[in-house]
């Protein structure tokens, strides 16, 4: 019987013993701030993930083990959610609080060439392994492998959730190596969104057709496809851990945990001079 998410089957998954409390832990990774980073460029568990693979074809992320936040396998007919989460971040110094985003990652489009400014045709072979309508899903552009050299301008085409393929024209800022590249904020120069902006009536991403540089930025680009599930937020202070339930403090609604779902999350520091981050904490999952 599918989980309908009301408080008496929250309580009846936990009283049946259908709960998973997943620690993790991550050392100090890129220095960064007003800057959106994916820690799974750093050590620790899950383990460090350089994001590569054939280049330009859509490389599906399904979590298999450790390789990104575990969590135990379901009976055929129940659904599994996010119940709540600890993040705990120390910091090199106090250094104001800070956003966090929990993400589903669908897979990845890696070792986009920077320095070419030609059409670069993206290899969908593969599709979406899940939120295949591509409704809600997001596009993501990390600068990996290769540092950039100046900020870009892209002209990226894609096919939406009604299969109808758009085109949109995005800068590329120079934000450093591992970090969130997907367009400026025009409030400041150090802040990008997570997400590029889509072309008006899309409500999602079902593939990357091709990707153009206009101005090369240099480099190599990983473009992610995500949905996001849930934000959060840290105290920016090593003595702090803080702590979130989406049952009670998301408005009754717990993100959706699929099977095989490539569970991360992108942080930003709110204020200050670049720090190097380390992390510890725990994703509770519940089921029925």
């Amino acid at each position: 019987m599918a989980f309908k998410r009301g408080l008496s089957d929250v309580l009846d998954a936990y009283e049946a013993g259908r709960v998973h409390t997943q620690r993790f832990q991550k050392n100090a990774g890129t220095a960064h701030a007003l800057q959106w980073a994916d820690c799974t460029f750093a050590s620790g568990q899950p383990g460090y993930d350089a994001r590569v693979g054939p280049a330009g074809s859509f490389t599906p992320a399904i979590a298999s083990r450790n390789d990104a936040i575990y969590f135990p396998p379901i009976l055929s007919g129940q659904e599994r959610y996010l119940a709540s989460s600890t993040f705990w971040a120390r910091l090199a110094s106090f250094n104001g609080e800070g956003s966090l985003v929990i993400f589903d990652l669908l897979g990845y489009y890696p070792l986009i060439d920077g320095d070419s400014t030609d059409d670069q045709a993206m290899d969908n072979t593969l599709p979406l392994p899940r939120y295949t309508s591509g409704e809600g899903v997001g596009i993501v552009v990390v600068n990996h492998i290769a540092p950039q050299l100046q900020a870009g301008t892209m002209t990226l085409t894609y096919t939406d959730q009604s299969d109808v393929q758009n085109t949109i024209t995005v800068s590329v800022p120079a934000q450093g190596q591992n970090l969130v590249c997907s367009g400026q904020d025009a409030a400041s120069l150090n802040t990008t969104t997570i997400t590029l902006p889509l072309a008006n009536g899309s409500r999602g991403v079902k593939r990357i057709d091709s990707v153009t540089f206009s101005t090369a930025p240099g480099g190599l680009f990983c473009f992610y496809l995500v949905k996001l599930l849930a934000t959060s937020t840290f105290a920016g202070d090593n003595n702090v851990a803080t702590e979130k339930s989406y049952l009670t403090q998301n408005g009754c609604a717990m993100p959706r945990i699929y099977d095989g779902a490539w569970v991360g999350w992108f942080d930003r520091i709110g204020a200050g001079t670049s720090r190097t981050v380390s992390w510890f904490g725990d994703l509770t999952f519940i089921w029925g």
